[in-house]
């Protein structure tokens, strides 16, 4: 969309939700970049009409501008004006469901984490059955954020078994995976589960990832035990399906099983 184009009606930002102006400018034009509104190379709509179009002040669209440069989309020339970024967008990580733990241990090596939240708190309810606690134990919580090319794509909250957490602290937690200091505590990891849902983006999840209040998230709770059955991690994964997503391989038995069936038979 030339600088031309920006069309005079004001966009509708939500001023009482708790997110910056700035970041939901921002939100709102990384989008457009994505979804091919802005080609590579297009000169983008000056401050003064991009002020316009949201109704808000230019130091807010800088900030949006600024931090659009950050993320290597857009280039700004002296004198010239700002550039859409000729590189091609990032593609999803996907994750097969049946390799799940060596997949853990893949995303850990070629992504870096941010550890945002970490202490020792009363688990909710469902972590609590997990790990069979009552209702006065407390267990490590952390939040991280891990990101990719400085972009990020996940959100994770992690509960922790007492003979894990005793061996690191936050720092270890910012230098390797959770995955790597379980296995450094000697315990070994044996079986779990996972449920795979949806929910929308709260406004402190939505700041975390860059992506809009509200918006569609991949959630997936995954609780990992040892050969004893006992949980060792209890772990939730909010992501944007746009960068994000389950892959469920399907094999030829799988496929048999299926058209061995009877007509008619419900799937």
């Amino acid at each position: 969309m030339p600088a031309s184009d920006a069309p005079a009606a004001p966009l509708s930002l939500a001023r009482a939700q708790g997110s910056p102006l700035h970041h939901q400018v921002y939100l709102i034009l990384r989008d457009a970049l994505r979804s091919g509104r802005y080609r590579p190379g297009e000169l983008m709509p000056t401050e003064d009409a991009l002020s316009a179009q949201f109704g808000v002040s230019r130091i807010t669209i800088r900030h949006a501008l600024d931090t659009l440069e950050r993320a290597n989309l857009i280039e700004r020339r002296q004198g010239k004006g700002t550039y859409i970024r000729r590189e091609a967008p990032s593609s999803p990580i996907h994750v097969p469901i049946y390799s799940i733990v060596e997949q853990i241990a893949r995303v850990g090596a070629t992504t870096d984490v941010r550890v945002i939240e970490f202490g020792y708190e009363l688990p909710p309810p469902d972590v609590r059955e997990a790990f069979g606690l009552d209702e006065t134990r407390t267990l490590q919580r952390a939040v991280r954020v891990r990101l990719q090319n400085g972009e990020p794509f996940v959100h994770l909250t992690t509960f922790v078994a007492d003979r894990v957490s005793a061996t690191f602290g936050r720092d270890d937690m910012e230098r390797a995976s959770l995955f790597e200091l379980i296995q450094r505590a000697g315990v070994q990891l044996h079986s779990g589960h996972q449920t795979v849902s949806a929910t929308l983006a709260t406004p402190l999840v939505s700041q975390r990832l860059n992506v809009k209040i509200g918006a569609p998230l991949l959630r997936t709770i995954r609780v990992l035990n040892d050969k004893d059955g006992n949980a060792v991690e209890h772990l939730e994964v909010l992501a944007s399906p746009e960068v994000f997503q389950l892959r469920f391989a399907l094999e030829p038995s799988d496929l048999a099983a299926v058209q061995a069936r009877r007509p008619g038979h419900p799937e």
